[in-house]
């Protein structure tokens, strides 16, 4: 366990260097467009050809940042503030790529298609991060020109719905491992709003999907073959299918979210019913426990009017119980380690207080019948030794009436020693009194 926690570190460690590594280049490459001009063209063109050169480099570590952070914003170590912190970071580097990619001269941009590119296979997909980062927003939306060829018009289609098409993927990966702790209210509901802010998202985005439908009704009106026709209306049945896909399903998860958190908040009135419970009987037994001085009887029928007492208990810790199990099979594909292990322990620890309990019934219970045996024991005792003493005051009398000195004296003397362990058996029969 140690060891793949220390593999996780590496791993994040290596992903936070990179991110900085590129986060100081975007800010390096940034300055030396800013002094671009077109006076100081010719003087700054060779700094934009190296610019040009490293960008293919940076290319493919933000290549491998964009691959990476999933896994890494996966990684239960790190905090709910260090995963936005991460995916905000690495959406600004995208953002700041994109715009580096437009501003660079035309010249060394046209060898710079490829790694421009790599900004848009991001997908920020993680329980913490669920902003969506849009690689084109709606002004990056080719506009209609009349000048534009039947032959290039397809392309911008294509182009459109392409990117269309990724920034729904965006989401519906972000809503596939969109995964939260149930029964951490403040944490669902921080996703809910992040879960309005995509649903806003998708409408602010509308008007480009009306935009595809008015671009490929244009080109089906001049299109003259019908295998053209049939193509582009099966490109906007498939994107038209998935933004509803999308939409319905940011629309449901925001809804169970939201039903997390009045199940949520069932659960979390449940637990501390069952805690109050667990420390009133907790307190009772400690109580009863000291009394150790009080008469074993009187210890016996208090343990049984505790033991008695915990049964309506057992209703409190089942309807618990149940709760938990519709938090499960509602939300098994979150995170319920938490409530679960939660709920298990307080049932444990109920069902050891109850057993507890009982086990001092028996103990008390067993510690009775050995002392009414004693009291058995002692009472036949007291009357052999009573028996046994009226025997030795015959023969006592019988001596002397006999005048046998010698015999008298040891009766004598074997009288006073059954006097005293009468004393003694006495006295032991009373501390055996005093127990009942």
């Amino acid at each position: 366990m140690m060891k793949e926690d220390n593999i996780l570190y590496k791993q994040v460690t290596e992903f936070r260097n990179r991110l900085d590594e590129i986060i100081s280049w975007l800010t390096k490459a940034e300055n030396a467009l800013l002094k671009r001009s077109t006076a100081e063209l010719e003087e700054n063109l060779q700094e934009l050809t190296a610019l040009t050169q490293e960008m293919e480099v940076q290319a493919e570590k933000l290549k491998w940042l964009n691959r990476t952070e999933l896994e890494m914003l996966s990684d239960k170590s790190l905090s709910l503030h260090e995963r936005d912190k991460i995916s905000e970071s690495l959406r600004t580097v995208n953002t700041t790529w994109n715009k580096i990619c437009r501003e660079v001269p035309s010249t060394p941009k046209e060898r710079l298609q490829e790694p421009c590119s790599v900004s848009q296979t991001r997908i920020a997909a993680h329980p913490a991060v669920q902003k969506v980062v849009l690689v084109s927003s709606a002004s990056d939306i080719p506009a209609l020109s009349s000048r534009t060829s039947e032959i290039s018009v397809p392309a911008d289609l294509d182009k459109t719905i392409t990117e269309l098409a990724d920034w729904l993927v965006l989401i519906d990966q972000m809503l596939k491992s969109n995964i939260v702790t149930v029964g951490d209210v403040e944490e669902i509901n921080k996703t809910v709003s992040r879960m309005k802010i995509t649903k806003a998202d998708l409408e602010q985005r509308h008007p480009q999907l009306d935009y595809v439908f008015t671009l490929a009704q244009n080109l089906k009106n001049k299109a003259s073959s019908s295998d053209v026709r049939t193509a582009i209306t099966e490109k906007l049945e498939k994107v038209k299918n998935q933004w509803d896909s999308t939409q319905h399903g940011v629309e449901l998860r925001q809804q169970q979210l939201e039903d997390m958190i009045i199940d949520s908040l069932q659960w979390d009135d449940h637990r501390e019913e069952t805690e109050e419970l667990m420390r009133k009987y907790e307190a009772r037994l400690y109580i009863l426990q000291q009394a150790r001085r009080d008469p074993l009887t009187k210890q016996i029928s208090d343990n049984q009017i505790l033991l008695q007492e915990l049964g309506p208990g057992d209703g409190i810790v089942m309807a618990f119980d149940n709760v938990l199990q519709k938090l499960l099979e509602d939300y098994g594909s979150d995170d319920t380690r938490n409530v679960k292990e939660t709920t298990e322990y307080l049932k444990t620890s109920w069902i050891n207080l109850k057993q507890s309990i009982a086990d001092r019934q028996n103990a008390l219970e067993a510690e009775l019948r050995a002392v009414q045996a004693s009291r058995r024991d002692l009472e036949n005792f007291l009357k052999w030794i009573q028996e046994a003493e009226t025997t030795v005051n015959v023969l006592a009398d019988a001596s002397q009436r006999e005048n046998a000195l010698q015999d008298n004296i040891l009766a004598r003397e074997l009288k006073q020693q059954m006097q005293v362990n009468a004393w003694e058996t006495t006295a032991s029969i009373c501390v055996c009194t005093v127990l009942f």
